[in-house]
């Protein structure tokens, strides 16, 4: 019998290419265990039972912890310190407790209904980022579950005995780690995004990897040979020898641009004809420091210090907060380290500040409005970050800025903490620099005010466009009218950047356009200073930029703007790119807008 070739598409979230045989994981959707009856005199026992599996479970979740960030780094292994914290949620403990109690039934079964109905609460939302969560509480789930029916095992229940490409229904973080590091050469999901855990963790390891393929599992047999392309979010099985072929010349190809983009770490992100643009990175976590000079940033042009104040009762203290802030910009010098104030709401939440719940939290009280409203714990976070300013160069940058009396305010802050500093003879940065964020349409058409009263601008694209275009990027009913590249976005960060030059201050981009090679090049035409990145998106933005001369990148913007349509725009934008990737100056894999490119060879 001939075998067939079958190709699937899904979604691109680890560029690569992989070619192995799979090995299928066969994991059922949901949490299952069956109900069984207690005696009376059993109850005492299966709670002892129940609370021996969770300290087991948060044990190993610990183990996991402290092993990927001693391979990785902290910020990856954030994801198993989140999930251990699940199981000290003392409502669902006790909740389940109660229920053996009453219900006089075995915990598994009680254990896993409470978290079932958890789940399918949270798929009500049409939101990317809790929908996605209900792959770690599965995870927590099953370890609790698998605990509890045999307290002897390591706690996986999938294992590989050969290098191969490992594909499931799902895969929570926990399995995916030590899977991902051991033997698997490529990751295909029928479940999953970008923003998933396990998405994020194959692409810190730059593992290959397709997630939200449908019915994979259906149709694919142990041991057949698969093709992940992570570039194209294609998955290939049983491949025709033509495909392979075409297919192994793709991976010689990108290795060898891979190996290329290494000697660009120490050289400036400068144009063929002089124009320098500082290339700096986006950073969570202090611990990422490590990373920013091996992949070739200069400094840090976006601090986010949200996870100070997350996932805790009280706001971290000042002597805490300097800590950390004096860490980050010691370890930048001489580099500069653009430090943002907190931006707690939207889709993230601080217990300490009560914040009540509300229907649009990206426009409700977040940011600088919350800030504006908790003076006390606005001003600790500015003296906390004025005193780290005395040992490197920190700036200060406020989020979600709407208009000029917002920003005022802040400087009447800033003058008082200053005062309160000298008075106490602390050392600090008296010309410290304060940066606005401009990612509400209205801080853009009075971006000229605006320039006047701050030290630079940092334009913030993902909310910028999204509140411009009044459109929810997590709600997939509307996802595809996210467009970087409608008329009106770029005619807005032109005003934006023009705005600020013309009041003599720094222009930079530290949203998810500034990692688009594509999209940097429009942004040196428009006249940006800097732009900021993940780390590992430096090394192509650099090659790009260096590969290309300003002039060429001015009249690209210039025959944008001549543009009606996002279709227009689009074409123009395509055209060059196909050239680029046509000279070895861009390799398609790079490119948030892959799945939408053709091919290496027909852009040929």
């Amino acid at each position: 019998m001939t075998i067939r070739e079958r190709i699937f598409d899904g979604i691109a979230v680890s560029a690569g290419y992989a070619v192995g045989r799979s090995h299928v994981a066969n994991r059922d959707a949901g949490l299952k265990a069956e109900a069984h009856p207690l005696h009376p005199d059993e109850v005492d026992g299966e709670i002892s039972r129940f609370l021996e599996a969770v300290t087991q479970a948060r044990d190993q979740l610990m183990r996991i912890h402290r092993q990927v960030a001693e391979t990785l780094d902290a910020k990856h292994a954030e994801i198993y310190l989140a999930q251990s914290m699940m199981l000290d949620d003392a409502d669902l403990l006790d909740a389940t407790i109660s229920d053996i109690r009453t219900e006089l039934l075995n915990s598994e079964f009680l254990f896993a209904r409470r978290l079932n109905l958890h789940i399918e609460l949270m798929q009500q939302f049409d939101d990317e980022i809790l929908k996605a969560r209900d792959s770690d509480i599965m995870d927590v789930g099953n370890r609790v579950l698998r605990n509890l029916l045999n307290p002897h095992a390591d706690g996986r229940c999938v294992t590989l005995e050969a290098w191969c490409v490992l594909v499931a229904h799902d895969l929570p973080p926990s399995e995916a780690t030590p899977l991902l590091k051991e033997k698997a050469i490529g990751l295909v999901l029928e479940k999953g995004g970008p923003t998933s855990h396990t998405a994020i963790m194959a692409k810190a390891l730059e593992i290959p990897a397709v997630v939200g393929v449908p019915d994979i599992t259906k149709f694919i047999e142990e041991g057949a040979i698969t093709i992940v392309d992570g570039v194209f979010g294609r998955v290939v099985i049983n491949p025709t020898a033509e495909t392979l072929l075409a297919y192994e010349e793709k991976q010689r190809d990108y290795l060898t641009y891979e190996r290329g983009l290494e000697t660009l770490r120490d050289v400036p992100g400068e144009t063929i004809d002089g124009y320098s643009v500082k290339l700096r990175s986006n950073i969570e976590l202090p611990e990422e420091i490590a990373h920013i000079e091996g992949h070739g940033a200069k400094g840090v042009g976006l601090f986010r210090t949200e996870f100070l104040f997350l996932n805790r009762s009280e706001p971290p203290s000042e002597d805490e907060q300097f800590r950390i802030y004096r860490q980050v910009v010691e370890g930048v010098k001489p580099d500069s380290a653009v430090v943002r104030t907190i931006d707690i709401g939207g889709d993230k939440f601080f217990s300490h500040m009560g914040l009540p719940t509300e229907l649009n939290p990206f426009m409700g009280q977040r940011a600088i409005r919350l800030c504006l409203q908790h003076t006390d714990i606005f001003r600790t976070q500015l003296r906390a970050m004025l005193r780290a300013s005395a040992y490197g160069r920190l700036r200060i940058l406020i989020p979600m800025i709407s208009g000029i009396e917002e920003f005022l305010e802040v400087k009447r802050h800033l003058k008082a903490v200053k005062q309160e500093l000298r008075a106490n003879h602390q050392p600090f940065d008296a010309h410290i620099e304060l940066g606005a964020m401009i990612e509400v349409p209205s801080a853009a058409v009075v971006a000229d005010m605006l320039a006047r009263e701050a030290d630079f601008f940092s334009i913030g694209t993902n909310d910028l466009i999204q509140y411009s275009l009044a459109v929810d990027r997590g709600n997939e009913k509307v996802a595809y009218l996210y467009e970087p590249l409608h008329p009106a976005i770029l005619r807005l960060l032109r005003t934006i950047i023009n705005a600020g030059h013309d009041a003599g201050i720094p222009v930079s981009v530290c949203g998810e356009m500034a990692g688009d090679p594509m999209m940097a090049v429009i942004l040196v035409g428009m006249g940006i200073d800097e732009l900021s990145m993940s780390s590992m998106s430096v090394p192509s933005v650099k090659k790009l930029i260096r590969s290309i001369q300003l002039s060429e990148a001015k009249l690209l913007v210039e025959d944008i703007m001549g543009q009606n349509t996002i279709d227009g725009v689009k074409k123009l934008v395509w055209r060059r790119l196909r050239r680029y990737v046509k000279q070895n100056k861009l390799h398609v894999s790079h490119l948030s807008h892959a799945n939408d490119m053709p091919s290496p060879a027909s852009a040929a």
